[in-house]
């Protein structure tokens, strides 16, 4: 992941967006990360907002702690 500055961001934003298509770029200020620029290209808007959706891993995580079903009964459900 390549690193760069905020300041360099504003001086070549065009440049970098269009690297950010192959490799994710992190902007820093003061030496601390403050955001991650990467490219859309192939990317689902869906799994996007999944991914970024605390309720979407809330109940992930509410499902992992219920019981599961062996493959062999959902098999013969079917």
């Amino acid at each position: 992941m390549r690193q760069l500055t905020l300041e360099q961001l504003s001086e070549q934003l065009q440049d970098y967006v269009r690297s950010a298509q192959e490799e994710q770029i992190l902007i820093t200020q003061n030496g601390k990360p403050i955001a991650l620029l990467l490219g859309l290209t192939n990317f689902d808007p869906e799994q996007w907002n999944l991914q970024l959706s605390a309720e979407f891993w809330q109940m992930i995580g509410d499902r992992r702690q219920r019981a599961t079903i062996p493959l062999a009964e959902v098999e013969a459900m079917l």
